[in-house]
């Protein structure tokens, strides 16, 4: 049985889940990969640790998927977009059966800079398509980190 320990001695078991997903609910994790108080390194391995125990990230995604936001701090701020839905993507994948493949965030409307970008399941990440503006979640799609 693997175990990580995190700051100030907390030890953060996957396992703890089993019993909520042996009953098929969902759940969406979310992450600022730009949070100054909890790095997402700690969520990532947190995953990682369940996707282990779940034979895999696609085993496991069938159940839990992990989003991290570029640029957000705790929660919200930061450079980056903070304004998503997960509680819709939560409903449609629990009441319809569809998992949410990227869940669009963007930046508060009185940012200086509007960002509009695809939050991709982990470990994909969003990749621009080089062509187009770099703000526009159009422009962009989730790929695994051997994805051209």
């Amino acid at each position: 049985m693997m175990r990580t320990t995190y700051a100030e001695g907390e030890v953060r078991d996957p396992g703890r889940l089993n019993p909520f997903l042996a009953q098929g609910r969902k759940l969406i994790i979310y992450h600022g990969a730009s949070d100054p108080s909890i790095p997402a390194s700690q969520s990532i391995a947190f995953y990682r640790e369940l996707a282990a125990r779940h034979n895999g990230f696609a085993a496991t995604q069938t159940l839990v998927r992990l989003f991290l936001v570029p640029g957000m701090h705790h929660c919200s701020g930061g450079a980056g977009p903070d304004q998503f839905d997960t509680l819709s993507a939560l409903e449609t994948w629990v009441e319809k059966g569809k998992a949410p493949d990227a869940i669009l965030a963007s930046t508060k409307p009185d940012s200086p800079i509007q960002h509009h970008l695809p939050l991709c399941p982990y470990p994909q990440q969003g990749r621009y398509n080089g062509t187009g503006d770099i703000n526009d979640a159009a422009n962009w799609r989730c790929t695994s980190n051997n994805d051209g």
